[in-house]
């Protein structure tokens, strides 16, 4: 017995309301180009530079030209990317003379870099690759995701090495963060890792150990907070404006170090243990351009021996304690506080 035939309508190709959803290439693709992409630069490659980008907020534009008259940048964020250094060029100018140049070419994960740690590459940003800092003079996105317009996926910047003096930041080596710090005046700002300069926060929220070195500022206002989640290690000045600052005893932590044998003090040491078992211990204090007024040293002898192993303490050459280069523990058990001023280390 025969079929019956369709009707023509029945069998007339009609445009769907919606186009298909790519084959190959959706959301999971490009999740999982990314993860490769993570692991392959950051686990397996792992180039590393500091990437420093101008403060918009703080900056001194030109009311007229949009340009900036003094250029305020962000803290130092690391960053993992392929880096392609380009050699040195030599070229000759009439009446000036041989002038050198060094570039190098950055390929830097585009949807890493945006979505997870808030930095966006610019023209006139530095980065700090080696121990050279470099301008970034030029960008492209060459590629894209499988011919997705929409998604690109690599950003390649050029660098020209900076002339000494254009770009002398101030930063801790070393401890740079992999997530953007803000340091601009928006309200709900949060911070972590450290700074050497001065630094305005309002409503800060410390997420991660924080460490001021210079003068610091919390906020304008009395409605301003402070929330620590972590451990804030201060040499320098922390101004606290707001309304309350409520702090618990496992917020605060001050460094604590015993030592066996002669040592330098560093910044962020607070107490210093010595284990008078070890002779012939010299502490040496750090000079006074190095170290803010009011830092505070405790000095201990741990062990109860101190009468048979003295400790001395020695302040830097040409400095004093009490009007003393040195003073000494010569007593089991026996300890010293002294805090730093302008003209010398004073005990108290």
């Amino acid at each position: 017995m025969a079929r019956p035939r369709k009707k023509k309508e029945e069998t007339a190709w009609t445009q769907p309301a919606q186009p298909p959803p790519p084959l190959f290439t959706g959301e999971k693709e490009r999740n999982l180009v990314k993860q490769v992409n993570d692991e392959l630069i950051e686990r397996v490659i792992g180039q590393q530079i500091a990437y420093f980008s101008i403060d918009i907020d703080r900056s001194n534009f030109h009311p007229l030209y949009g340009e900036a008259i003094e250029k305020t940048y962000l803290p130092p964020i690391r960053v993992y990317a392929l880096v392609k250094w380009e050699g040195q060029t030599q070229s000759f100018t009439q009446n000036i003379g041989i002038d050198k140049a060094t570039s190098i070419e950055i390929h830097f994960h585009k949807k890493r870099l945006t979505e997870e740690q808030d930095v966006f590459v610019r023209e006139g940003d530095f980065v700090l690759y080696g121990d050279r800092y470099y301008e970034i003079v030029k960008l492209d996105e060459p590629k894209q995701l499988f011919g997705q317009i929409e998604n690109k996926f690599e950003i390649v910047a050029k660098g020209i090495r900076a002339r000494e003096g254009l770009f002398n930041p101030q930063f801790i080596a070393n401890t740079v963060p992999t997530t953007r710090v803000t340091t601009s005046t928006s309200s709900g700002s949060s911070a972590q890792g450290n700074y050497s300069n001065n630094y305005s926060f309002n409503n800060l929220t410390v997420v991660n150990n924080l460490n001021v070195e210079g003068n610091s500022y919390l906020g304008n206002g009395a409605n301003d907070s402070v929330i620590i989640t972590g451990s804030v290690y201060i040499s320098g000045s922390l101004l606290l404006n707001g309304n309350t600052l409520a702090l618990s005893s496992s917020n605060i932590s001050f460094n604590t170090r015993t030592i066996t044998s002669s040592y330098t003090v560093v910044n962020d040491d607070y107490f210093i243990g010595v284990d008078t078992n070890y002779s012939g211990i010299v502490i040496t204090l750090p000079t006074l351009a190095s170290t803010n007024n009011g830092k505070v040293l405790v000095i201990k002898d741990v062990a109860g021996v101190g009468a048979t192993n003295t400790i001395t303490i020695s302040a830097s050459s040409g400095q004093l304690i009490d009007l003393d280069p040195f003073t000494t523990l010569d007593i089991d058990f026996a300890s010293i506080s002294a805090y730093k001023d302008t003209t010398g280390w004073f005990v108290f």
